[in-house]
């Protein structure tokens, strides 16, 4: 059954319009207590984020080439869900467990298996625009991702161009019952020539570890139709704050209060804690040129 978030009477919806690419960006109100109760049943769920922004979302369209990228949080649960990655246990639970291993042992207590962390793989939802999805149409094609050796051009990014729009949708944030932080967030800018997109997963637990799931967008708007493309950048960092400091990170502490921050201590200690590094190319042509 899909997932659909209830109406809001409190969205607010951003749009531009630039070298054939929409952009709108949705941000409303946290979910209320009986939508998240709907979500946990529909994903079967024990828990979620204590802020989900489940009306929240962030879609980049292309009608003449026929593509939407979108991003939102109930499908990025879902991939959470989905992925059920190991549970991770807080410096304070390993300490407690260790100086009583031999009762432990002795109860043989269930083991809680769930990341109550949060942790996604989401990369975001890419289709075609409703207004294209006319199966008879067979010069559409398939939208398909492969992998490529072409990067994304930081040149383009960091030329002082204008900033024609920008937009920052949080998805959800959890507390993580005071252990520390969980977010996942989606940021856009355009500027004359391209569109930059950043989804980040970042995870701090206290005296634990850190983790970084990013995935950059990026499309030179200038390029002809024949080359146009989206680059789709994503990288995995994590690692103790043990391994880290010895591989020349930051200690823990200031250098981890926010993504932005946590991200730079990341690059410190590269290519430690480098999980994944995946790039992608999204080709496609003017469905009626």
């Amino acid at each position: 059954m899909p997932v659909t978030p209830a109406d809001s009477e409190e969205q607010a919806l951003n749009m531009f319009t630039h070298n054939g690419w929409t952009v709108e960006a949705v941000t409303s109100a946290i979910s209320s207590d009986k939508d998240m109760d709907t979500i946990k049943t529909q994903l079967d769920v024990m828990s979620l984020p204590e802020q989900l922004f489940g009306d929240n979302s962030l879609q980049l369209t292309n009608e003449a080439y026929g593509v939407q990228l979108s991003f939102s949080a109930l499908p990025a649960l879902a991939a959470w869900h989905q992925e059920a990655l190991p549970p991770v246990q807080v410096a304070s639970a390993q300490q407690w467990s260790q100086s009583r291993e031999q009762d432990i042992a002795a109860h043989k207590p269930l083991r809680f298996n769930y990341d109550w962390t949060f942790t996604s793989p989401f990369q975001g939802t890419l289709r075609r625009p409703s207004s294209s999805s006319d199966p008879s149409d067979a010069s559409k094609g398939m939208l398909c991702w492969t992998e490529t050796t072409q990067r994304i051009d930081k040149g383009m990014l960091m030329a002082r161009d204008p900033i024609l729009y920008y937009a920052e949708v949080p998805l959800y944030v959890s507390e993580l019952d005071d252990n520390g932080v969980s977010q996942i967030t989606v940021k856009v800018r355009v500027m004359p020539k391209c569109w930059f997109a950043l989804l980040r997963f970042w995870l701090r637990i206290d005296h634990t570890l850190v983790r970084l799931r990013e995935t950059r967008y990026f499309c030179n708007t200038s390029l002809p139709d024949e080359e146009a493309c989206i680059i789709r950048e994503t990288t995995y960092r994590d690692g103790t704050f043990e391994e880290l400091g010895a591989a020349g990170a930051p200690p823990e502490g200031p250098a981890y209060a926010d993504a932005d921050s946590t991200a730079a201590a990341l690059q410190a200690a590269a290519p430690i804690g480098l999980k994944l590094l995946q790039i992608e190319r999204l080709a496609f042509g003017k469905l009626n040129g």
